[in-house]
């Protein structure tokens, strides 16, 4: 890229000039010395070999070629003011951000309200959905801030922080009818024959042998398309009761030998010590809790909802 021929400080000083028709108001206004705002326009003139003014007594006016210049002059002067605005934003920008990663199994309701909290503190927010393993990885690299997963019960060592946010109730579900010809309740070896829905990737190990029974199964992490699937008949699902899967069209809670009370997993939250410098994320972990058992309201489990 070639060297700019006009300095930023000769186009502002046209500019000015231009409005106001004078020399002496523009350098009243531009804070600067008389002497130095008609040097500028002397030499910007200089550079582009014309004039920009004709003097009228006291009073400046612009030339044909002044008339089109101040028109770009103009629009380039509010190009600087848009990058200096957004040039001083920019460290609030980043401080008031955040990206949170959570397990497929954290109830929607509680993301949500995290949501509006945001929205309410005027706070960039952003959350997908991934495996412990990734979910762990964006913390450690900075993609994210926070995580909230499934609880592994294995020391993290000095890299991560966390902190227990609550529990989240399991039931059995299936298509009315997939199971109709097996005794009641179901058995596990029964239900290991025939595929399970599972909403975490076999790469996340220890979720996969807590929740995974049977050995064919089929992976989807996304909910509208589990639900369809669970409809059909595809396979059964091991869920989280927040889900509502009897709700859906045909799907049953499955009654199976292991009984349907006491079936939970607790989820946890997760942060990078190190990571966490700003405010934002900080005051963030530190509302979690309380986020949660405002949706709870009660020692009941998001089943009731």
């Amino acid at each position: 890229m070639s060297a700019l021929r006009y300095s930023f400080s000769q186009i502002e000083a046209f500019a000015m000039i231009a409005e106001t028709g004078s020399v002496s108001k523009a350098a009243q206004l531009l804070g600067k010395d008389r002497t130095t705002v008609r040097d500028l326009l002397d030499y910007l003139e200089d550079a582009l070999g014309y004039t920009l003014f004709f003097r009228e007594g006291r009073r400046l006016r612009l030339t044909d070629n002044g008339q089109q210049l101040h028109r770009q002059a103009h629009l380039f002067l509010r190009q600087a003011q848009a990058f200096e605005s957004f040039a001083r934003g920019l460290p609030a920008a980043v401080e008031e951000e955040l990206v949170l990663v959570y397990d497929p199994f954290v109830p929607h309701a509680f993301l949500h309200a995290l949501i509006e909290h945001m929205a309410a503190n005027k706070i960039r927010f952003s959350a997908w959905s991934g495996t412990r393993d990734e979910a762990e990885r964006a913390l450690k690299n900075g993609q994210a801030h926070v995580a909230i997963c499934q609880a592994q019960h294995r020391t993290l060592g000095n890299e991560m922080e966390w902190q227990a946010l609550g529990t989240v109730e399991l039931n059995f579900y299936a298509a009315r009818g997939l199971f109709n010809d097996q005794p009641q309740p179901v058995t596990l070896l029964n239900l290991s024959l025939v595929p399970q829905l599972v909403m975490h990737h076999v790469s996340d190990e220890q979720v996969s042998r807590r929740l995974q029974i049977s050995g064919k199964s089929l992976f989807v992490n996304d909910r509208a398309i589990l639900q369809q699937l669970l409809e059909s008949g595809a396979g059964w699902g091991f869920l989280p009761t927040h889900f509502q899967a009897q709700q859906w069209h045909d799907v049953q809670i499955l009654c199976t030998e292991v009984g349907n009370q006491g079936l939970n997993i607790t989820m946890v939250t997760l942060w990078n010590p190190g990571g966490n410098k700003n405010a934002v994320a900080q005051a963030f972990i530190a509302s979690l809790p309380e986020i949660w058992r405002s949706i709870y309201s009660s020692s009941r489990s998001f089943a009731a909802r």
